[in-house]
């Protein structure tokens, strides 16, 4: 049995590597057309007007193939001012975070009386920064994007010293009900209230009204580019700004043609509709917007500008156990809530966990999900990431939602180690420690209760595995998680143990500057449907038929199942039943 996985070993590390976006080089493309910009060439699938060759519907439009993507309102708030904040210093400089269905606003910081324009140039004395301190004034207005009026309004209050993220303090927190008719206007103070055991005092005004407006469409045009902030096998991720509202979004941007070559067309609208799914999961990122063009497709998706759990690591190295416990309680939650739909998420890792302006986490690109996954069921799908991949998927003998706990496990290991428990830059080597390799604790790095949690998630054998009988249940009544407050922490009623250091929701300094520093105008790839020229040639309407139902606005939501939201393509169910008398590692090491 032994030889004959070590064998296989080799065959997959050089010819059949998992399918990830770790290191991921862009798709390949023709040239650019050196006298159009990024933008120009991003623009001009919102005004291109096609040929009817190439279109099953007979129109011009751009969007003929697609239901346009409405929008109901927009929701206007006004952060005011606050009142008797309970500030630590003079020097204190209190801002806002405020959310609304998870999209954030971070205000400017408190103005000052000589900011204000009847005041400038006089000298700053004692008791107007005490004023500005206690009695903050902000006046920072904000406009969301409504698809549904059911979400609250969150604010949260925080005090800033010497712009130094760790001289920041949690001043307080509160939520609303916003108005549900057009023209409506709350216009009220709110009081403080705690997280946790701060003492906090005082309370903010605010302003909240909604706007309903005609039915708009979605297009490129609709958003500017703003930074370039990822890459991935197929596409790449924008920063953009929504031109009506200023609203700050990431954009996935995926071209058709390729993702059809590739075979990933399941994959693609697998992702949109778990998307839409995890809007009901405060720790999923969740779709706003999607829309396509003639050539492309687009997901708008919340933008979290704490940026990846793999960029604070990169600069920390490892965490401690306390901070560590809390993105895995949270990461837990958010397995729960794909497990319960049958998902099963298959690529956790650093890169793909985002961090919000208040510092809870979000899991993020959902591309490798598998839908309809019930329990007792496998599948064998060779993907993931390499150093995250459970022992069964190198077997190859099927896998279920257990995977995603062993990947708990080499993460939770891997914030409070630095490293994970069988790397190696030897990828065939790295398997065969995934499978054989004794695992390691080194002294000092983990508690007793630490290590019987990663024990109990890197059982080879899955059946075998924290989770794999009641799943997160399991998880959550492990000693280690004992003073855990789950029904708090998924109210996000509990303290960040960091808050990343960010001034504004459009601050992308904690995202690797390989990418924000890239300039955005030069590898852009021309639209396949047009020619170097810019002249249009004709797209093959199965190609636009493939990628029916795509459109998304907010409105289609549902919570009965991801199975009854509709995506215009179907695939055979090709999962297959498994029990333990299948598996065929039982004489591993566990």
């Amino acid at each position: 049995m032994a030889d004959f996985l070590l064998k296989r070993i080799a065959e997959w590390s050089s010819n059949n590597a998992p399918k990830t976006d770790k290191y991921p080089s862009p798709p390949s493309s023709p040239e650019p057309n050196p006298a159009m910009s990024l933008k120009q060439q991003f623009y001009q699938d919102s005004s291109r007007v096609s040929t009817k060759t190439g279109s099953s519907r007979g129109s011009d439009n751009t969007f003929d193939n697609v239901t346009q993507t409405p929008i109901a309102g927009r929701l206007i708030v006004t952060i005011v001012e606050g009142q008797k904040l309970n500030v630590s210093n003079y020097q204190s400089r209190p801002y806002c975070v405020c959310e609304f269905e998870r999209n954030e606003v971070v205000t400017r910081e408190a103005m000052r009386d000589s900011d204000l324009p009847n005041q400038r140039g006089k000298p700053m004395d004692f008791l107007d920064l005490v004023r500005a301190a206690t009695s903050p004034v902000w006046k920072h207005k904000a406009v969301f994007d409504v698809a549904r009026l059911d979400g609250e309004v969150h604010v949260s209050v925080y005090e800033r010293v010497h712009n130094n993220a760790q001289s920041e303090n949690f001043l307080g927190m509160f939520k609303v009900q916003p108005p549900r008719r057009p023209n409506q206007t709350i216009d009220a103070w709110f009081k403080l209230s705690p997280r946790g055991k701060e003492n906090v005092t005082g309370e903010v005004r605010v302003q909240i009204s909604y706007e309903k407006i005609e039915k708009s469409h979605l297009k490129p045009a609709s958003f500017e580019i703003l930074k370039l902030i990822g890459k991935g096998n197929f596409g790449k991720v924008f920063q953009v700004r929504k031109k009506d509202t200023n609203r700050i979004y990431a954009m996935k941007v995926l071209h058709k043609q390729d993702l059809i070559e590739r075979r990933e067309v399941e994959h693609t609208l697998a992702e949109k509709n778990i998307l839409i799914q995890a809007e009901a999961c405060p720790f999923l990122v969740g779709l706003k917007f999607s829309f396509q063009t003639r050539s492309h497709l687009y997901l708008v998706t919340d933008f979290m500008n704490g940026g990846e759990l793999f960029f604070h690591l990169q600069n920390e190295v490892r965490l401690s156990e306390e901070r560590a416990k809390f993105y895995a309680a949270e990461i837990v939650l958010a397995l729960e809530h794909l497990h319960k739909y049958n998902i099963v998420y298959r690529d956790l890792k650093p890169e793909n966990i985002l961090l919000d302006a208040t510092g809870h986490i979000a899991l993020c690109d959902f591309g490798l999900c598998k839908e309809n996954l019930a329990t007792g069921q496998t599948t064998n799908t060779f993907c993931g990431t390499s150093e995250y991949l459970a022992p069964e998927v190198l077997a190859e003998c099927g896998y279920g939602k257990s995977v995603d706990w062993w990947s708990l496990g080499i993460l939770f290991y891997e914030m409070i180690a630095g490293f994970s428990p069988f790397y190696t830059n030897d990828t065939q080597l790295m398997y065969r420690r995934i499978l054989f390799g004794k695992l390691k604790f080194p002294k000092g790095f983990f508690s007793d209760d630490a290590k019987s949690l990663i024990k109990g998630l890197l059982a080879r054998n899955p059946h075998s595995r924290l989770g794999s009988q009641n799943d997160a249940e399991e998880i959550k009544n492990h000693p280690f998680f004992a003073n855990v407050d789950w029904d708090a922490l998924y109210r996000k009623q509990v303290s960040p143990p960091f808050k990343p250091n960010v001034s504004s929701d459009d601050d992308v300094s904690c995202f690797d500057p390989a990418f924000t520093e890239e300039e955005t105008g030069m590898d852009w790839p021309v639209s396949r449907n047009v020619s170097k020229n810019g002249t249009n040639v004709s797209v093959n309407s199965e190609i636009n038929d493939a990628f029916g139902g795509f459109t998304y606005s907010g409105e289609s939501t549902t919570h009965s199942g991801i199975t009854s939201l509709g995506c215009g393509f179907e695939v055979p169910d090709q999962n297959t039943s498994s029990g333990a008398g299948n598996w065929r590692l039982d004489d591993l090491r566990c």
